[in-house]
């Protein structure tokens, strides 16, 4: 949950018709990984909804999924958006840090100095701007997933 708030590109994969900006090729990678991104973005808020107590095991196995997808959008990322991919990202990655160093405690980490001095570091609208930037890119240069009909 927290390392997926930072990076809240709510319904980004949702919309558009695959428009014509940026590399095609990287457009493809990115819009794959970003559909990855958004499916453990579903899962990590399936596991704090389920339980009051989200199991360590299960918050690391979806966290290393999520760094790992990260790397995907930020080696894929569209000139376009880089910048802000970047950004993002490394932010998500340095809250799964934190969570690392704690193994995965929640509670440690609402204690963790080196998490707070993070936190104090971010500055909350270029995250929300690039956020933003990133939803319009993905709504209208990533095609929709077929309806179920």
């Amino acid at each position: 949950m927290l390392a997926l708030a930072v990076v809240a590109v709510a319904g980004a994969c949702t919309g558009g018709d695959g428009g014509d900006g940026g590399d095609a090729g990287d457009a493809t990678d990115f819009c794959a990984a970003m559909a990855r991104f958004e499916a453990l973005q579903a899962a990590g808020d399936e596991l704090f909804a389920a339980t009051e107590v989200v199991p360590a095991e299960d918050l690391r196995d979806v966290f290393r999924q999520v760094d790992t997808t990260i790397d995907e959008l930020i080696d894929s990322a569209p000139e376009a958006v880089a910048t802000d991919v970047r950004l993002v990202g490394e932010t998500t990655q340095q809250v799964i840090a934190a969570l690392e160093r704690v193994d995965y405690d929640l509670v440690a980490l609402a204690t963790d100095p080196q998490y707070a001095e993070s936190l104090a570091d971010v500055d909350d609208t270029r995250i929300t701007e690039a956020n933003d930037r990133l939803a319009v890119y993905v709504r209208t240069e990533c095609p929709s997933p077929p309806s179920a009909s």
